[in-house]
């Protein structure tokens, strides 16, 4: 059973009675809280018996929202005797979520799959599940291993315009969801978990995961990437007041507001260009005097009356009490400083590639990407790298979709050889 929405009147009937209540404060424009919907329905199924699990749609109850000092979202809430006894801001897995209940409501033991899947992909975007569809459509017996939900990054993006076959575009949390379903339709089955420790070397290689160990002749890894941080003092403590990383997740929190966006490439153009349509003022800040993303975004975002640039410019520190109030930016020619007031930081300066668990035991590049080629092969045997985490000239759904096709090739030919 999906966890369901309630509003203010049920949320203080169920919090005042004797079982805990979990709730996930969200919005429908919101799309980190999309992601998180699969995760957030299983728990509801899996916990039933001992926890209360509900959702708060903020734009319908935004009284309850502001009583409960919802800042951003999505926020979720344990409530014990009528009181929140604790809270966590955009979990980034199932096992997050269940690491945060875990004090709670101790979890069982671990499980232990004794079967051998032809093929373990970890990763549920499009290249994760383009494998999956592959390799399950070619009989392979396919197990998607993925965090949070479908999609990855893409999952994030309201509008994808350049995927073929969608003339009008599609909203990239609809599209995952569709590429899980038809890896689905053909046999290939997911389980929500994060991946601990790989043991890549053997010929049946093994996961230890928060819902188990799972075992494989083949790995896929297509653990994507995810938003480099800026490095300033004081970042991590300020994100969810003030410091964000996702225009389209966040910027509605924001509206009416000043922003600052940090970035000169596509992903900073982008949610520049988001906010715009938004907040008061969008203050852009590169350490360059152009940009690096794409011409396409040039024109629009110096049309834009509310978009103002600081060109070779840094930022030094982000300047708060409770919350972002703003930040001292140095210009790197002329090496004079200036405090920009603002409401909020989009942080927009890159990615880094989820590549940890193949530390040690894979060839990565300078940057810590995955070492593959257009083949997806990695440094060993049966194991392939598609999507944002391997080393590629561009990095777009459409490539990762390739490299999903290509693994799937590759990893037939070698179980043929085995």
């Amino acid at each position: 059973m999906a966890a369901v929405n309630i509003n203010q009147e049920q949320f203080n009937r169920l919090i005042a009675g004797e079982k805990p209540v979990l709730v996930d404060f969200w919005a429908p424009w919101c799309t980190y809280c999309r992601r998180i919907s699969d995760a957030y329905d299983r728990i509801a199924q899996e916990y039933a018996d001992r926890l209360e699990v509900v959702k708060v749609n903020i734009d319908d109850n935004e009284a309850l929202a502001i009583q409960e000092k919802i800042e951003i979202i999505p926020t979720l809430v344990i409530y014990r005797g009528g009181k929140a006894a604790a809270s966590i801001v955009a979990p980034e897995s199932k096992a997050m979520i269940e690491g945060f209940i875990g004090d709670l409501l101790p979890q069982e033991e671990e499980k232990e799959s004794r079967q051998v899947h032809d093929m373990v992909i970890v990763g549920g975007g499009p290249g994760g599940y383009t494998a999956a569809l592959y390799a399950a459509r070619s009989g392979l017996d396919t197990l998607v291993i993925e965090k949070l939900s479908a999609g990855g990054q893409m999952a994030q993006t309201h509008q994808i315009d350049n995927y073929p076959g969608f003339e009008e575009g599609i909203d990239g949390y609809e599209l995952a969801g569709r590429m899980q379903r038809q890896a689905h339709r053909f046999g290939a089955k997911t389980v929500y978990a994060e991946v601990d420790r790989i043991d890549l070397a053997p010929d049946v290689k093994r996961l230890e995961t928060s819902e188990g160990i799972f075992y494989g002749k083949t790995v896929v890894l297509a653990m994507g990437a995810s938003p480099r941080p800026l490095g300033v003092e004081k970042e991590q403590e300020l994100t969810g007041r003030g410091v964000a990383y996702c225009a389209a997740c966040d910027g509605m929190m924001y509206k009416g507001k000043t922003v600052v966006v940090v970035g000169g490439g596509n992903s900073a153009a982008a949610d520049a260009m988001i906010l715009s349509r938004i907040a008061k003022k969008v203050i852009l800040v590169h350490r360059r005097d152009t940009l690096r993303a794409t011409k396409v975004y040039h024109d629009p975002l110096k049309k834009a009356e509310n978009i103002e640039f600081r060109w070779n410019s840094v930022v030094k520190e982000i300047e708060h009490d409770d919350r972002v109030t703003g930040v001292r930016l140095k210009n790197v020619v002329s090496g004079e400083e200036e405090t920009v007031a603002c409401d909020g930081v989009f942080v927009s300066v890159g990615r880094k590639p989820a590549s940890q668990l193949a530390q040690g035991q894979l060839e990565l590049d300078e940057s810590g990407y995955i070492a593959a080629d257009e083949t997806t092969q990695t440094s060993l045997p049966g194991v392939y790298a598609v999507g944002d985490v391997r080393t590629k000239a561009l990095r777009q759904v459409v490539t990762a979709v390739a490299d999903g096709a290509m693994a799937v090739h590759m990893a037939e030919e070698y179980l043929a050889g085995k």
